[in-house]
This record gives structure tokens, sequence and C-alpha cells, in this order.
């Protein structure tokens, strides 16, 4: 049985949203009668594959079976359901080839949900070991294993009408949210709202973060590339967000820091464990205070930080990344993810 802690369960609700919007993006071009059938779409995946393979290159066979199976969304996870691979980031490139001419734009976003999606198996993988699918959705509360996204939820009630028949609206919806959050908060070309350069009411600072310290991988929010990173003192860690703003111009987004604490994921207090707003001024980077989050260090326990950043105006924070792991030893002794 796999342990579900708050960072698998963290991982799990990140994954089973990229797997919706996935579906969303690839369902939505291949369900209208303007656009590539799927079996259309399969054809020209395997014209591309047969052009590699006589060029002495190699790719993975994409079917329409496996296709089908991926535009199931979370539900590949389902317990006792056939586990086939999950779309990769290069079977997303091999999609996003295919539709490129009739439907650029879920072309363009393809590739990073697939890197996402892999990112997030990984992480899972590390996490809880090799029965980490089948406890997925289950580490879910229900609300968000099946959302009841009901147009009418009275009517529905009431009526008691099948799946099929509100299967349609239900797709719209989660086609609206998945990509609002992929495109809207994770890979986002416009996210970062911005501003005229007058300082804003953060705290965040100018100066270089120093020390002993680990950060996770760079995100970007429009222009504004971020990162979680996790300092460690004598005493006591600190959980921060370095910011960089690649503009001419100063950009705002929000902040939302938290943390996790052997294996359990924790909220810091307002306003960086909430929603902070930080204006970064054109070219420079800001990183949050360090008393904004933090923790004592506590023998025989691993941290990392865990955040989010979104658009100034952003109604959802979408994928949180995470900070290398630092584990405290029994004996005082510290060590990071990697070292031996």
């Amino acid at each position: 049985m796999v342990e579900r802690t708050g960072l698998f369960k963290d991982l799990a609700h990140a994954l089973v949203q990229a797997l919706d919007a996935w579906a969303a993006t690839v369902g939505q071009v291949t369900d209208s009668a303007r656009r590539p059938t799927r079996a259309g779409l399969v054809a020209e995946l395997e014209r591309e594959r047969l052009e590699f393979e006589r060029a002495g290159r190699s790719r993975k066979k994409i079917d329409l079976p496996l296709l089908s199976y991926w535009l199931k969304g979370r539900d590949q996870l389902l317990p006792g359901s056939k586990k086939n691979r999950l779309p990769s980031q290069e079977d997303c490139e091999a999609v996003a080839r295919a539709l490129s001419q009739k439907a650029p734009h879920s072309a363009r976003e393809l590739p990073t949900i697939g890197m996402e999606i892999a990112d997030l198996a990984r992480r899972l993988k590390e996490t809880a070991g090799p029965g980490w699918r089948d406890e997925v959705l289950a580490s879910l509360a229900p609300a968000t294993v099946a959302p009841a996204m009901h147009a009418d939820p009275e009517t529905y009630a009431a009526t008691a009408e099948p799946r099929r028949k509100w299967k349609g609206w239900q797709f719209a919806a989660v086609t609206a949210i998945a990509l609002g959050l992929i495109t809207g908060t994770m890979a986002l070309r416009s996210g970062a709202s911005e501003d005229d350069g007058s300082p804003g009411g953060d705290a965040a600072q100018a100066a270089e973060l120093k020390g002993d310290h680990r950060c996770g991988r760079t995100r970007a929010v429009g222009a504004v590339s971020w990162r979680p990173c996790t300092r460690l003192d004598k005493d006591s860690l600190s959980f921060v967000v370095q910011l960089t703003n690649s503009s001419p111009r100063a950009a705002t987004v929000k902040v939302r820091i938290g943390y996790v604490q052997a294996g359990a994921a924790h909220d810091c207090p307002a306003p960086w464990g909430t929603a902070q707003e930080v204006t970064v001024p054109a070219g420079a980077t800001r990183t949050s205070p360090l008393d904004g989050c933090a923790a004592p260090v506590v023998p025989a326990q691993a941290f990392q930080a865990k955040a989010f950043v979104a658009g100034k105006g952003a109604s959802a924070w979408g994928f949180r990344e995470y900070s290398p792991t630092v584990h405290i030893q029994a004996d005082g002794r510290r060590l990071w993810a990697g070292q031996v």
C-alpha cells in the first residue's frame, strides 16, 4: 500500500490536472467536423513514424486505441484499468507536429503538457514506488476525483440523467479549466501583468540569495521566470521564491509559498502563504524575504520548499514546483538530495 503523504497528494492532484489538460487540448480539436479526425491524426502520426524509420530514427507508435486511452484524462489512472504508458514529451511533440497546420494553438501547448506529465510521474514514482498509479485517484478528495460539473445541478439530481447526457458539457468545462491552468499559469506567454515600474506593496528583496541553499526547476509566468528555494541556517530553514523579469517593463505576479516537512505539506503565514503580489522591475531579480516562510530545524526529518506563481489576475494557481529536499540527520548532519 502506497503511503499517501501530503507531497504525494500534491503531486497526484497536479498530475490529474495535467492529464485532463492533455485530453482537453487534443479532444477539442478532434471532436469538430472542421478539425482532423482521430483516425486522420493517427494516420499522420504513423506516416511520420515510418518516415523517421526510413531515416534511421525511432519513435514509439501511437495507434487509435492508445490515443483513445490518453483522451480519458485522469480516468487512465482508475484502479484496475489497463496500464498503458502515459503521453510522454516525445509523444506530445509528435502529436503537436501532426496538429500544427490545422490546430496551431493546441500544437503549441502540447509539448509543455507532456513535459509536465513526465516530470510529475517521475516524482510520484520516486515518492511512492512502483505502485503509485493505483493510488493517485484514491488519494484525492471525491470532488477532485470525479468532479460533478453539471450545467444545472438541481435538474440533474431530479432527473438522474445518465453520464452520457452531460458528458459533452463536462468535457467543455474541463477544457476551460485545464487549459486555463496550463496556458494561464504554467507556460504562460502573457500571464504576468505589466506595471509602470512604481514600487509594489510587497517586501521582496533585490539581494541575491546566499548561504547554504538549493533551488528547484525554473518555470515562467510571462516574462517572469521563477524558482522555489530552500535556505538552511544553523537552527532554521527559509522557503523562498526567486523571480526574474526578462522584459523591458516592470511586471507583477502573485506568489504563494509553503513547504513539505517529513512528507506533510504545510502552509506558510499570510501574506506569503496565501497570495502575495510582487512587482519585479525590468531586468531585475527579486527574492521573497527569508522570514516570510520559515520553520525550525528538526532532526531526522526532511524539508523542501513548495511554491506557486501566477499572473496578477489569474483565477487559479495551476502547477506547483518544489525545491530539492534537505535531509536533517538524527546526529544533526544536513544532506541535500543527491548527496552521498
